[in-house]
């Protein structure tokens, strides 16, 4: 044997595993968000063998588990063992240690999604003074504290980082099986912790990145070194922060010593899930590795109601990131052909280490499916992805549609639908010729007020036409998907029935949306000029009433139809709805008449 024979087969030896395990992510996740507030989905993405037959090593539960501990570390019986409080941790600590055992047999690495800090009452009622913040103007939002005075806590203080060890200690002491956390700070949500309160400990601006850092000096030390667990640090937060801003982010990341246990989890866009955002620029870059976050089925276009087929955005970025894009709108210039536009373009980074699908979760409410056939395209494109990142997107869309029975000109239908519902959604909900409120239709509501001044802006520049060409468009695509449903094909009747029927249910949403758009530039017009065109608004109304019977129809037509949305602004508000809108243009017909 050679010098150079004996050096080719170390070599091998050496990369023959890699080979083995294909390009594969080291973190395949998935997390079911539940609403705040409300049961649990019932889903089979809890179930930790069908999580395991699809590939995914780890799951993000949504326990509340950092509220499942009585902090007798901390302070002996600060929680009395007689309280209601108590036996609340006990029963759901229980039922927390039953389903980790489900996942250990499995073979299904565990996450919780963690709040810090939400703390028992008693915790507050005692130590409150020595660790609240008097300025409570902080990153995140707190909701469902039943209007009491938040309880923010202040990262500086020496006695909150005392608590956050206790906090640390308290949840791998009581759930050893649990492999680490993943961290919450932007938003906090009380509605299924009754015994708790609490926020995020990082303040607003420039002033929380000094927060961060104390705080991921005490979460690295006590989980990633002492415990040798996994931290996912979360970098969602509100405003041009830690989560969008490059250097927000390295500022905070550059101060954290690496640790092969630490990971920051960040969103794939420059925002929140929308669309008319650019990709984050938080990705790829910095010294720490990092997981990406998609949701399978966003609360703004339809939780899984109808066809949207969000992967391919995920992956390759959207048709409109191919140009600049400037608060919501497009400058007309191509962007920067060799900038990352999806997640397989920061893959040379050498940083990315796994995603994060949400097949459920985000939002508030409605609406309700049963059947979770969109999600599971989107889950399972990006989580297969993920398991081998040299597959393109196209690959891996066939080969679901080859799994759930869709062979040759079935797949290409079904792949039709897909890629029309990519703009089919945009150009219906958004517009491409000045900035648009990005949730004024999200959940199961129409908040037409949230788009006043965009309205005022198109009315001054005269895009009404070009406005609602585009809606018009939108709906003549929608038109094309329900079309193409209905020559849909397959021996799974169920199947078959909710891929016409959403594609229908996704038609009549987007032919309201567009009545809708005529309705607010209508009123607009009104509201500047004093001149009601009576045309317009009266033909507007008929169709937006019949389409609304159509949909009610649809619904009582099929078990297969999710939950219907309503007239009503977010989260069940008439004042600034689609329904008083329409109220009050009834009305002025009636005045000008």
């Amino acid at each position: 044997m050679t010098m150079r024979q004996f050096y080719l087969i170390i070599l091998l030896t050496l990369i023959c595993p890699i080979i083995a395990n294909g390009q594969r992510l080291e973190f395949v996740m998935d997390m079911v968000h539940n609403n705040p507030g409300e049961p649990p989905f019932q889903t089979k993405y809890n179930d930790p063998h069908f999580l395991r037959a699809e590939g995914f090593n780890a799951t993000v539960p949504h326990w509340h588990i950092n509220c499942l501990i009585t902090y007798d570390n901390f302070s002996k019986n600060i929680i009395p063992r007689n309280s209601e409080t108590y036996r609340w941790i006990e029963q759901k600590a229980a039922e927390v240690e039953k389903k980790l055992a489900a996942f250990e047999s499995a073979g299904i690495e565990v996450y919780p999604f963690t709040d810090f800090l939400v703390l028992p009452r008693q915790i507050w009622e005692r130590y409150g003074q020595d660790i609240r913040r008097q300025n409570i103007e902080g990153v995140g939002s707190v909701m469902g504290d039943k209007g009491e005075k938040p309880m923010i806590p202040d990262m500086q203080a020496p006695l909150t980082q005392a608590i956050v060890r206790a906090q640390i200690a308290g949840i791998f002491d009581r759930f050893p099986q649990v492999d680490g956390l993943v961290l919450r700070f932007g938003e906090t949500y009380l509605y299924d912790t009754p015994h708790h309160r609490g926020g995020s400990p990082i303040r607003k601006g420039k002033e929380g990145i000094q927060d961060h850092i104390t705080l991921l000096h005490i979460l690295r030390q006590e989980i990633c070194v002492k415990r040798n667990k996994k931290l996912f640090y979360r970098t969602w937060d509100f405003g041009f922060n830690f989560h969008n801003n490059p250097e927000y982010y390295l500022a905070v990341t550059n101060a954290i010593e690496p640790h092969p246990n630490l990971f920051f989890s960040i969103k794939y866009q420059q925002g929140d899930f929308l669309r008319m955002t650019p990709f984050n620029p938080c990705l790829g870059i910095g010294k720490h590795r990092q997981v990406v976050e998609a949701q399978s089925a966003m609360e703004v276009y339809g939780k899984g109601a109808h066809p949207y087929y969000s992967a391919i955005g995920v992956l390759n970025g959207w048709p409109e990131t191919r140009y600049e894009i400037v608060d919501g709108q497009f400058t007309g210039k191509m962007n920067d052909p060799t900038a990352p536009r999806g997640i397989k373009d920061i893959v040379k980074s050498g940083l990315l280490a796994g995603v994060m699908t949400w097949s459920r979760g985000g939002g508030w409410q409605g609406p309700y499916i049963s059947n979770e056939f969109w999600i599971d395209l989107n889950t399972y494109v990006v989580a297969h992805w993920a398991q081998d990142i040299s597959r393109s997107e196209e690959e891996l869309f066939y080969e679901f549609a080859t799994r759930h029975g869709f062979t040759a000109m079935q797949a290409d239908r079904l792949r039709q639908i897909a890629l029309l519902s990519v703009e089919g959604v945009r150009k219906g909900q958004l517009n491409s010729f000045t900035i648009n409120d990005k949730w004024w239709a999200r959940d199961e509501f129409f908040s037409v007020a949230a788009n006043k001044d965009v309205l005022h802006s198109i009315i001054s520049n005269h895009l009404q036409e070009k406005i609602l060409a585009e809606k018009a468009e939108a709906s003549a695509i929608w038109r094309q998907i329900e079309a193409i449903a209905q020559q849909i094909d397959h021996s799974d009747t169920a199947t078959v029935e909710f891929i016409r029927v959403s594609s229908t249910y996704g038609r009549i949403k987007y032919e309201l949306i567009e009545q809708m758009w005529r309705l607010m530039i209508a009123n607009a017009q009104v509201q500047q000029t004093g001149r009601l065109d009576k045309t317009t608004v009266k033909e507007a109304l008929e169709r937006y009433h019949q389409l609304w019977q159509q949909w009610r129809h649809l619904k009582d037509s099929s078990p297969q139809c999710p939950t219907l949305y309503t007239e009503l602004a977010f989260r069940n508000k008439k004042e600034g709805s689609i329904g008083e809108l329409v109220e009050n243009l009834r009305a002025q017909l009636t005045t000008h008449d």
